[in-house]
């Protein structure tokens, strides 16, 4: 089964197939079909909405089910920063900038470092949508630590493992991704729906 996925992250795009590798499952940018990037407005009231508005646009214009996800980091300590409005919060575009502002929010102030890493995904195939959700509870680490995965990885430190995402192989990381929980779901569903 192909799976046009709806992003401009080759990153994510290997991160999904290698969570799937073993089901029979290829997922393929949507600028397979000729596009150049396309990048869709984000500004629904939940991530739900996000990924429906990004699903609409690709689908328009390549006449095919397409998934798309959104999600979001929130952190306890100041819960109206970041949550859907997540990437349009930085600066910088480049990851570990990005973490880097996230340390620096921190810098001497006494909070908690606790946080929740959020996605959801959306097929959509004509007006029809299957969608799914997880998330993550961990904490922001006070330094960058790790080498695996990408984005937040090497900044959200998980108690239960006292590491980072960065630092676990990519099997474990793939069992606490709120993206591939929710991926792993999405396949389950596509399967049921027989797609």
């Amino acid at each position: 089964m192909e799976i046009i996925v709806g992003t401009n992250n080759e990153g994510k795009l290997q991160e999904m197939q290698q969570a799937v590798n073993d089901q029979g499952v290829r997922f393929v940018s949507y600028q397979k079909y000729g596009l150049s990037a396309i990048m869709p407005a984000e500004n629904g009231a939940s991530y739900e909405e996000n990924a429906y508005q990004k699903a609409l646009v690709y689908q328009r214009q390549i006449k095919r089910p397409v998934l798309t996800d959104d999600g979001g980091l929130e952190l306890a300590a100041f819960p109206d920063l970041l949550g859907l409005h997540t990437h349009r919060f930085f600066k910088s575009s480049k990851p570990q900038a990005q973490n880097q502002e996230l340390l620096d929010l921190f810098a001497g102030k006494k909070l908690t470092r606790k946080l929740t890493l959020r996605a959801t995904l959306l097929y959509l195939m004509g007006t029809q949508k299957i969608i799914t959700s997880a998330s993550l509870q961990g904490e922001l680490a006070f330094e960058p630590k790790g080498t695996g995965g990408y984005g937040f990885d090497s900044i959200i430190y998980l108690l239960n493992e006292k590491k980072t995402l960065a630092q676990l192989t990519a099997e474990a990381r793939a069992t606490y991704s709120p993206r591939i929980q929710a991926l792993r779901q999405m396949i389950k569903k596509l399967g049921e729906a027989q797609l």
